[in-house]
This record gives structure tokens, C-alpha cells and sequence, in this order.
């Protein structure tokens, strides 16, 4: 076992081509550092140095503290999440006694020593878990979740009416809805899941944390809810993140072409129940089909059958900060997800390839195999 404690040696420090495949592949090669298979800090000075340039001061109190407080929220939820019967972590990374510095955990990560390697996966797979911890921890929504939470979800719960068993949105507008539903807050494990499971996440792009859900009765009124809410001024269109919008519902060009034939037909869109308006994107579909331009974003864990408007708005909120003389106003963008589906789509939602329950248990064996890398099949 490599003691932790003993420098040693910098592959770098031997020749002025020696480069560091590990940080290069972070920095330049667009890799997330939660895939790479080792760290390169050959001591506990360096690991220090490494912690500090992280954001943290190794020999204050607090930051300490934070630190070993993030380490055992690591390892409790690789326990109860991650892994399987029969497998536990390490006696020489799990406990405190045994771990006698947090930076110890780098100088493991970084071993190249005969006869470590599990150490060294293991120390690696900790860190993972800490990397997401610490970008959760210090995310906006942690500072100022009832702030932002009132801003975003009080102008949209504010134009939903309920009558009795019947929900609709708009009060003039009335456009029925099946159920309107605010998306349950994520839980910090369930965040550290869809981080670890998505390569291309980390904490800052993690834009559903908050949103909301609305169920139609039709395709046509899915689309009459995104109008609504742009034209009631709900959502600023020019704050929507471009490469987060998703439609797998009604492809767009054929919906516009059918409704400039219903707006120069001679019966007219006014003179149309909904019935005979859906019955027309239907038929619409079915000659065009061909023609048919989605907007889908792949995800990996939703079902096929998956049919929904989805989009990433960002609300500028306001938050007073300070006091007397020294209080001022601090503004940021903070994003929350749309999601509009019809009730068919939500239906199967519940049972089959796309329930919840399934959804996150192809999250977290994606999660697993990321956080224990190729060697999780030999733990």
C-alpha cells in the first residue's frame, strides 16, 4: 500500500514532453473529469495545492470540515444507491481512522503502486460522488431556493383555475387541462444520480430542478398552452435556452401548415369543435408523415413512446441582499423546464418502459457503471 504521506514522484518533473494525459483530456480533449481513470497528485503538499485551486483552504476549519462532512455523504450514497449485494467499500478509504487526511483520498486516486489498483479505483470512485456533492452544495437554488422558487412558480400556479374536478388555464382563454402538476422538487440524491448518469451535466446545467407539467386533452391544446403563456407575458421567449427545446409530440411544420389551411378554409377555425380540429392534424399527419421534422433530444432513459413540448426558460430573479445602506439587489438567471404533454402520452407514462420507477432505475445502473468506471464488475 502506498503510504499517502510520502511524496512521490511526478511523472512531469522528468522530461519537458511528459504532459499530463489526465487534466490535457479535461481541458482540451472536452472530457468531464468524472470519466477519466486516475488523478495525478504524487503527494500530500500537491494534493493541498489541488484542493486549494478546487476552491477549498485544506488547513481551515470549516472548509475541513465541509469536506469530510461532503466525504460522508459520498460514501453513504454509494452505499445505499450504487452497490450491490456483497460489495462494500474499503476499510482504508471508509474510515475515518484509517483515512487519516481528505487529501489522502488523491494521492490513492493518482497510485500507480503493484497491488492497489482496487484502492486506486475506489478512491476514484469516492471522488466522483464528492465532485458532484460539492457542485450541488454550492449551487445557486442552495442560497436562495424559496426565492427562487416564489419568482418562477407563482405567475404560472396563478393562471391555473379549478372548478370542482374540472382544471383549466386562462381564465378567458379556458384551455382544459387534464391535471397541472409542479414537478416534485428533486432530492439531492436524485440530482447526484442524473448528474453521475449524464456525461454532459454537472450541476450548472442541471435545468429541471424546477418546472412544471401540463397534461391537455389534445395535441392542438398543447400547443394553444405554449401560445397562452407566451402571450400572458408567463414565459419570455427570448430567455429560452435554444438547444434544450424538445417536441416529439406534433411535428412542427406540419402543425403551421395545417393551420394556415384551417385559417383559409371556408368553414373556418372559429366555426370548429376541438374534435374536428385534432381530427385534422391527424389526417394532416398521416398525408405529410413523410415530410415530418421533430425536435427530439435523445434521452437515453425515457421510453420511446415518450411524446412531449419541452422547453428551458430562464427567470431573472431578484433577491435583496445585506442590510441598512448596504442593501442592494443581486440578479441572476435561474432556469426552469415546461413540459406539456397530452393526456394519452401521460397515461403510458405511468406503467410500461416509461414509468418513473423504471426510468430511475436505468439512471441509476448508468450512474453506477460511471462512478465505479470498467472495474465495477470486479468490486
Amino acid at each position: 500500500m502506498p503510504d499517502p504521506k510520502v511524496p512521490q514522484s511526478s511523472p512531469a518533473s522528468h522530461s519537458p514532453f511528459a504532459f499530463s494525459r489526465q487534466s490535457l483530456d479535461c481541458a482540451v480533449g472536452g472530457r468531464s473529469v468524472l470519466d477519466i481513470p486516475r488523478l495525478e497528485v504524487h503527494s500530500r503538499a500537491e494534493a493541498y495545492e489541488f484542493i486549494r485551486a478546487y476552491g477549498y483552504e485544506p488547513t481551515n476549519k470549516a472548509d475541513l470540515e465541509e469536506l469530510w462532512a461532503t466525504y460522508n455523504r459520498a460514501l453513504a450514497m454509494i452505499r445505499e444507491q450504487l452497490l450491490e449485494s456483497g460489495e462494500d467499500i474499503p476499510l482504508e478509504l471508509s474510515e475515518p481512522t484509517k483515512l487519516e487526511d481528505i487529501s489522502d483520498l488523491l494521492v490513492y486516486a493518482s497510485s500507480r503502486e503493484p497491488g492497489t489498483a482496487h484502492l486506486q479505483r475506489w478512491a476514484c470512485s469516492i471522488l466522483r460522488v464528492m465532485h458532484v456533492y460539492v457542485h450541488l452544495r454550492n449551487d445557486l437554488f442552495s442560497a436562495f431556493r424559496d426565492e427562487i422558487q416564489g419568482q418562477i412558480l407563482k405567475p404560472l400556479e396563478s393562471v391555473i383555475v379549478r372548478a370542482g374536478q374540472t382544471t383549466w388555464v386562462g381564465d378567458e382563454v379556458r384551455i382544459p387541462l387534464e391535471r397541472f402538476e409542479v414537478k416534485p422538487f428533486k432530492t439531492t440524491v436524485s440530482s447526484v444520480i442524473k448528474l453521475l448518469a449524464r456525461p454532459e451535466r454537472v450541476a450548472l446545467t442541471l435545468l429541471d430542478k424546477l418546472g412544471v407539467r401540463f397534461v391537455t386533452h389534445s395535441v392542438f391544446d398543447s400547443f394553444r398552452v405554449v401560445r397562452f403563456l407566451i402571450d400572458s407575458h408567463i414565459v419570455s421567449y427570448p430567455h429560452i435556452i435554444p438547444d434544450q427545446s424538445a417536441n416529439t409530440l406534433y411535428p412542427l411544420n406540419l402543425f403551421f401548415e395545417a393551420m394556415d389551411e384551417l385559417e383559409h378554409s371556408q368553414a373556418g377555425a372559429g366555426s370548429m369543435s376541438d374534435e374536428m380540429i385534432n381530427e385534422w392534424l391527424k389526417k394532416s399527419f398521416e398525408e405529410s408523415s413523410t415530410r415530418a421534422e421533430y425536435l427530439g433530444k435523445l434521452n437515453q432513459f425515457s421510453g420511446p413512446d415518450h411524446r412531449f413540448i419541452k422547453f428551458i426558460n430562464r427567470k431573472l430573479i431578484t433577491v435583496p441582499v445585506g442590510e441598512g445602506e448596504m442593501k442592494r439587489s443581486f440578479r441572476f438567471f435561474y432556469p426552469f423546464e415546461i413540459q406539456i404533454m397530452d393526456v394519452e402520452t401521460w397515461r403510458s407514462t405511468q406503467t410500461g418502459p416509461t414509468a418513473h420507477d423504471q426510468y430511475k432505475d436505468r439512471q441509476r445502473k448508468r450512474a453506477r457503471e460511471r462512478v465505479f468506471g470498467s472495474a465495477h464488475e470486479v468490486l
